[in-house]
């Protein structure tokens, strides 16, 4: 399994990667995401590969301390995290998530600090996150990101 930055190659992929309708509830397809990233060069889409087969998606926002839910500069937040609807619980996500700090620093030199915002799937992604050893402070959200969890790793 590997991470792959997203490039134009990747097109027809991503045209085919499948969100269940309760997921679209909570996150962005990645076609969205990667329209985000052709207009904010702080965006990152990331592409979950097993084999040659795309069974994850992830973006990276470069925060630069200028975000809701981190102050540090050299952190990046996790957002878009998804598995395609036929390669859910196969792990991927969660291989995904371990590969992230060698990933990232192979990518971004600068970054010290991962956050992942969990809007659905709180119990799941939550327990599965602090496996890998993200920490939770929703504690630190203002109180209208009540529905979010809200989980940290140092890189």
């Amino acid at each position: 399994m590997y991470l792959k930055m997203y490039d134009d190659t990747h097109q027809t992929l991503v045209d085919n990667y499948c969100l269940s309708e309760i997921k679209l509830r909570y996150v962005r397809e990645p076609k969205i995401a990667i329209a985000l990233t052709k207009k904010d060069p702080r965006r990152h889409a990331v592409l979950v590969f097993k084999n040659e087969h795309l069974v994850a998606f992830l973006s990276l926002f470069e925060a630069k301390g200028s975000s809701t839910y981190s102050d540090n500069k050299n952190s990046l937040l996790v957002q878009d995290l998804s598995t395609d609807y036929r390669h859910l619980r196969k792990g991927y996500v969660k291989q995904a998530v371990q590969l992230l700090p060698r990933f990232i620093h192979q990518h971004f030199s600068n970054i010290d600090q991962l956050t992942i915002i969990v809007n659905e799937d709180k119990a799941f992604t939550k327990a599965l996150c602090l496996e890998v050893g993200f920490k939770d402070i929703s504690h630190q959200l203002p109180h209208i990101y009540g529905s979010q969890v809200l989980l940290e790793i140092p890189i």
